[in-house]
């Protein structure tokens, strides 16, 4: 074999996948098509969990230079000049995990991160310019037939294929779905529509350039313009036949603006009608951008010279997901999989948590085949638990798909307008303290009541951990480091962690869970004595311990805190609540936060050891 995964696209998924395989030692090639990342920018929403998935890779010092923080979404029942008829305020911790909730992006930059971070990575490889052409596959792997960059042909050899190259690429529709009736179909709601797509970059008007703008006169500075006609975060309007969605994306110096409209009376054959594409788009923004300014005379238009259009053209949106989500070695992730409305911004999303939940799996078995320990049926039982898993992930992010979509392309039912009343008053009355409370119980049950996931339901499994701020010692010093619990939970070598909850100081069962670990029989690269991470999670416990032969993590105090970002409404113990419903001390977790199995006691931790050997026998 050439390679452990051969991956097929060179978008956020395919780069994510090949980015969290590296963390394992798992070798990649990302074959890509095209040489350069396209500039257009196309999805510009980052949120939930994928936000999570990017810090753990290292992105988060670079965030900011790949875009915004999404603060609120309006919802408008006709456009963004008259005020929301509801808001959702999203600057708190809604999802408990310390990072922001969403990040409205560039995708570009996203992509050029991701490929720094490629090129710095010994493990994994993006070769540009490169078309799969064929693939042929047997019970050990696949051969994939490409162009090079010198369009000459060429072969690699890898046990498995992971196609991440959109909804019309190469390896569902031209492979799985000849061999395997692979295809999308209609997910748990029914939408097919054609919309026209637009991104602008605007300029500030100056006094100078523009000397006749009327709002000079009624002491209107060139930022308060700006903030005026392009106001900030995300808004959904409806105005009478053609729903919309528009907002800032990308880095705030940028001035970027997503514009996107419902064209119900279009048939979108995917020829080339950005010139009547461009007419309509003038149509419905010239309005939305001419307004009446209190105390002038006359409405008053944005400047369009200010305005450059980087990209107008119709899109065919639907929902749809894979009715198999892989064949054999190989599978399908991000668009390739699953496409969504343009209305939930979950698409990048839901390819980043796929590219995730299958890293570590392919990693479990390219480590069980180098130690000639794979079974035949694992590999299909293994990408099944994934695939399910993911099913049930992308079903949750169509439902709040769904209900965007309904307030901003119809007018509410009774039902729906009882439910805007209620969110409204739980908005005024707890100013933003409950409006987490769906999305957190969503975030925080994880995948449980999958019945095939890979966890123990019965044992606590399946959960996903919150994530917290914690002040780490190090082995043998009394040096400290502060950092999200994520990175404390992944500072072993495994693949699967397993921590420790401690309430005092070293004690004697230490030893005896060592001698555990060294008596199981699972393969050491998934798990073993070198899986440990201990946490105390009272907040005064520090002083407890002495030099330790471990890291020890305890929640970072607020004072410890200055210079970190922390969120309104960050809670420290929301952490411990989602772990000690049941006095559990020992949780074996997985590397994408969602917990196999929680136990109380050696006893009973060696009941789930013996069960996570058998899931991968």
């Amino acid at each position: 074999m050439d390679t452990d995964v051969v991956i097929v696209g060179g978008g956020p998924s395919g780069l994510v996948l090949g980015l969290f395989l590296a963390q394992y030692q798992v070798k990649s090639i990302i074959l890509e098509k095209e040489r350069e990342v396209t500039t257009d920018p196309r999805g510009v929403v980052l949120t939930g969990d994928a936000l999570r998935s990017l810090w753990k890779l290292g992105l988060g010092k670079r965030i900011a230079w790949i875009g915004q923080e999404l603060d609120s979404l309006n919802f408008h029942k006709t456009t963004f000049q008259n005020g929301p008829f509801l808001t959702i305020p999203l600057e708190r911790d809604i999802l408990e995990h310390a990072l922001p909730t969403t990040i409205l992006q560039s995708q570009p930059r996203l992509e050029l991160a991701l490929r720094d971070l490629v090129i710095a990575s010994e493990f994994c490889t993006l070769q540009s310019s490169c078309e799969v052409v064929g693939c042929e596959m047997g019970a050990e792997g696949v051969t994939v037939h490409y162009t090079n960059v010198h369009e000459k042909p060429c072969q690699v050899r890898a046990p498995y294929l992971i196609g991440a190259d959109g909804k019309r690429g190469i390896v569902r529709k031209h492979f799985l779905e000849k061999s395997a009736g692979i295809r999308q179909e209609t997910g748990i709601f029914e939408y097919e529509g054609t919309w026209i797509a637009a991104n602008l970059k605007i300029t500030l008007p100056t006094r100078e350039s523009h000397p006749d703008f009327p709002l000079w006169a009624y002491g209107y500075t060139e930022e308060a313009v700006y903030d005026l006609f392009w106001p900030a975060n995300w808004h959904f309007c409806r105005p009478p036949g053609k729903p919309a969605a528009c907002g800032r994306f990308g880095p705030r110096s940028e001035r970027l603006w997503r514009h996107e409209f419902a064209v119900p009376e279009w048939k979108y054959s995917h020829d080339d009608d950005s010139a009547d594409a461009s007419t309509a788009f003038w149509e419905h923004l010239t309005p939305m951008i001419t307004r009446s300014v209190p105390g002038c005379r006359g409405r008053v238009t944005f400047p369009r010279d200010c305005i450059q259009v980087l990209r107008c053209r119709p899109f065919d949106f639907s929902h749809k997901v894979v009715n198999q989500w892989f064949s054999g070695r190989i599978a399908l992730i991000g668009d390739a999989a699953h496409v969504f409305p343009p209305f939930g911004g979950q698409g990048v999303a839901c390819g980043v948590a796929d590219a995730e939940g299958l890293a570590w799996r392919l990693a479990v078995l390219t480590k069980l085949e180098r130690s000639k320990l794979l079974s035949p049926a694992l590999p299909s039982s293994t990408l099944q638990s994934w695939a399910e898993e993911r099913r049930m992930g992308v079903d949750m992010s169509a439902q709040l798909t769904l209900q965007n979509g309904e307030w901003c392309n119809k007018e509410p039912s009774w039902w729906g307008a009882l439910q805007i009343i209620f969110l409204r008053l739980l908005l005024f009355v707890c100013r933003g303290a409950t409006l987490g409370s769906s999305p957190v119980k969503a975030a925080a049950s994880g995948y449980q009541g999958c019945s095939r996931g890979a966890f123990l339901q019965n044992s606590g499994g399946g959960r996903r951990l919150g994530q917290i701020y914690v002040r780490t010692r190090l082995p043998q010093s009394s040096a400290t480091v502060i950092e999200l619990s994520d990175q404390a939970l992944r500072r072993v070598s495994t693949i699967f962690s397993l921590l420790v909850i401690h309430s005092g100081q070293y004690d004697d069962q230490h030893e005896e869970l060592e001698q555990l670990l060294r008596r199981t029989t699972i393969h050491s690269a998934i798990l073993s004595s070198k899986s440990q991470v201990h946490f105390d999670l009272r907040k005064d416990a520090s002083h407890d311990y002495g030099n330790t032969p471990w890291p020890i993590s305890f929640p970072a105090l607020p004072h410890l805190l200055t210079g970190y970002t922390v969120r309104p409404g960050y809670d420290v113990d929301q952490f411990k609540r989602r772990l000690s419903d049941n006095g559990a001390r020992y949780f074996i977790i997985r590397p994408d936060s969602i917990v196999y199995a929680a136990a109380k006691g050696l006893q009973d931790l060696e009941r789930c050891l013996k069960a996570l050997e058998q899931s991968f026998s």
